[in-house]
């Protein structure tokens, strides 16, 4: 089916293959790379590098880094995204040219991958000098910037602190670039920026109502996010007033916080919102948030909390 099927029969074969017992399967390993060396098809070029993905067949990686220069963008995005899933340390370099030849100044999903994808490639932090040029040239777009911002926290690239800090507290940037930074320093343990974060909290406290409520939502749950990321341990009564705040993703954030804190003196006040908040979903964090204070965290990664994707940035 993998060499004379339809194409349709050919996506069936591939799929089952992926299940298919390793033992019994080298000689159809080999005949999946021949094929992504000859396929012309587009749709099948993309189901031959998500299954060289998924099988994580690394002897096929020259041939994937070939198709990061494919004509067609769906194909070098699969295989970038093949390339990210294997982390094949050959196509680091590579990679790090074709963001190079990149328009930084338009928004761009492919852009995107591709950065998110060196942070996750070994030796992928050799692009963080040139990135960190990128994020500092403010004509560059915002989206960009926010992908390099969270590429820096991954890579712990501690050289763009003072980049970092400059626009997570400027009131004038986009609210997810700022949010995006502010993540990145907590995951930097950035000094620098405990004080600005508690600062910012205050203000938000006492602009509460004048700010935009989905500006003011996210800025208070990524500074409250950086700040236990660092470890802070002054950060528990922030928790336990934005776990009263009227904004329902507020509380919720806040409660994930302290489960993910683990700390006994939360248990009175998460108890109180498991019985009676108002919103289910913030009752049903709270439960969560006492099992794991208690040692009986049974949650799956569908439940873990998303801090490194702020709500869609206000307009």
């Amino acid at each position: 089916m993998i060499r004379y099927g339809t194409s349709q029969e050919r996506k069936q074969a591939l799929g089952e293959l992926v299940r298919f017992p390793k033992e019994n399967a080298a000689e159809l390993y080999v005949l999946v790379g021949e094929q992504l060396k000859t396929e012309k098809d587009m749709g099948m070029k993309i189901v031959l590098l998500k299954t060289v993905g998924d099988l994580n067949l690394k002897e096929n990686h020259e041939t994937i880094i070939l198709l990061f220069e494919d004509p067609n963008e769906d194909v070098n995005k699969q295989a970038v995204t093949s390339a990210k899933k294997m982390k094949l340390a050959e196509a680091t370099n590579p990679l790090l040219e074709k963001v190079k030849k990149e328009d930084f100044t338009k928004n761009s999903n492919s852009l995107s991958l591709y950065i998110s994808s060196l942070a996750e490639l070994p030796e992928g932090k050799i692009a963080a000098p040139y990135l960190e040029t990128k994020f500092r040239e403010k004509f560059n777009n915002a989206d960009i910037r926010g992908q390099i911002a969270l590429y820096f926290g991954t890579v712990l690239y501690q050289d763009a602190e003072s980049a970092l800090l400059e626009v997570a507290f400027d009131d004038i940037q986009p609210t997810t670039l700022r949010c995006y930074s502010m993540n990145t320093l907590g995951k930097l343990k950035s000094e620098a920026a405990k004080p600005k974060l508690y600062e910012l909290l205050d203000s938000l406290k006492k602009t509460s109502g004048k700010l935009d409520a989905k500006k003011a939502q996210s800025l208070k749950i990524y500074a409250i996010g950086a700040l236990v990321t660092m470890g802070d341990k002054e950060v528990f009564q922030e928790l336990n007033e934005f776990a009263r705040d009227d904004d329902s993703m507020v509380r919720l954030r806040a409660i994930e916080f302290m489960g993910n804190l683990r700390d006994p003196k939360a248990l009175e006040l998460l108890e109180y919102k498991r019985d009676r908040d108002p919103s289910p979903k913030v009752q049903k964090a709270a439960k969560k948030a006492i099992d794991m204070i208690n040692g009986k965290d049974n949650s799956s990664d569908d439940d873990k909390t998303t801090e490194d994707k702020p709500e869609e940035e206000p307009k």
